[in-house]
């Protein structure tokens, strides 16, 4: 049986990840939305939810998607590139946060509730959809990470096209960071008690349960200003940038991934949602974990359980107005975040 499905995979050219994704959503498609279960199972489906100030605008693109009965794997993808495609966005896609050579490299992750897979980009350079290389990644190969020029070669073999992602904004911030002297702060001391704090940062994240209940979560970042080059930050890690579970929810982290990320924060987010907490007790809990171990630093996390229930938590950011945005079929909020 095995064999027959491999032949059938490479007569199509399709890999076996193809064959997995295509045949179940095409079973999904061909059941009448009137027999799934619709919150039968406890799904509080379609929901999307989106980080920052660009939430409503991704928001607005993925939520067709979900209301038409799409998966939430596609309605992820699509309002994540859509603020990687934003011209203006400085912590995010192209034309922004440099590393200290003045190169602007993306981060990126989206993983799969249904099977659990993940697909990643870390120092990913001259490509500007890095959600959806990851989705290649995750689609095409049996891999879940790939890293810097070699991120790129599989890219551009994937199709994307590959251009500066520089632009006339990058450049200016880099040329006077540059002029001032000044040292990245990645050579700082750790930021244990309330020492000095990184340049600011952060990631576009979202999470969506679509009309099945499946389950998706990604983000994307050009990540930390004028970082060392070859840092790669949280956002691709699982568990730490975005983790996921089809029976539980999903969660996204944003903000310091140095520190964040040695925490698992968005895992462990996701397992207190299983043992009964409340999207925002999670997040504040996995806050505490952090802040309990005396590091001093900004960041947020929001979480969404399969009810569509959320919540969220930051840490530091005095003068930052995080806050995030919701879709579901009762309308759309930006909701501002409290302090953990």
């Amino acid at each position: 049986m095995m064999k027959k499905q491999v032949d059938i995979c490479s007569a199509s050219g399709m890999s076996r990840r193809d064959f997995v994704v295509g045949t179940t959503a095409a079973a999904l498609a061909a059941v009448p939305l009137s027999a799934l279960p619709q919150g039968a199972d406890g799904h509080g489906g379609p929901v999307v939810v989106t980080t920052w100030d660009f939430g409503p605008g991704a928001n607005a693109v993925a939520w067709p998607i979900l209301q038409k009965g799409g998966l939430a794997i596609d309605a992820v993808e699509a309002a994540i590139n859509h603020v990687e495609l934003l011209p203006d966005e400085f912590y995010v896609g192209f034309g922004g946060s440099p590393n200290s050579i003045g190169e602007t490299t993306l981060d990126a992750m989206i993983m799969w509730g249904p099977t659990h897979d993940v697909g990643s980009v870390g120092c990913l350079k001259r490509v500007k959809r890095a959600i959806s290389v990851a989705r290649k990644v995750m689609e095409k190969t049996q891999h879940t990470l790939i890293v810097g020029d070699d991120a790129t070669r599989f890219a551009v073999a994937m199709g994307f096209e590959e251009t500066s992602l520089s632009n006339l904004a990058s450049q200016k911030a880099w040329e006077e960071w540059i002029a001032k002297g000044e040292k990245s702060t990645a050579w700082d001391p750790e930021r244990i008690g309330e020492g000095r704090k990184p340049e600011g940062h952060d990631t576009t994240g979202t999470m969506a349960v679509d009309t099945h209940g499946n389950v998706c979560v990604g983000c994307s970042t050009n990540g930390r200003s004028y970082k060392l080059p070859g840092r790669v930050g949280d956002s691709p890690i699982t568990g730490a940038g975005a983790y996921c579970d089809n029976e539980v929810g999903a969660a996204i982290a944003t903000g310091d991934g140095d520190v964040m990320m040695r925490f698992l924060p968005t895992y462990h987010t996701v397992e207190l949602m299983r043992a009964g907490a409340s999207p925002e007790e999670a997040a504040r809990a996995a806050i505490k974990r952090i802040t309990g171990k005396g590091y001093s630093f900004d960041g947020g996390i929001v979480a969404l359980n399969r009810k569509g229930e959320h919540g969220a938590v930051k840490q530091g950011w005095e003068d930052t107005a995080f806050s995030y945005s919701v879709k579901n079929g009762s309308g759309a909020e930006k909701l501002p975040v409290k302090k953990a």
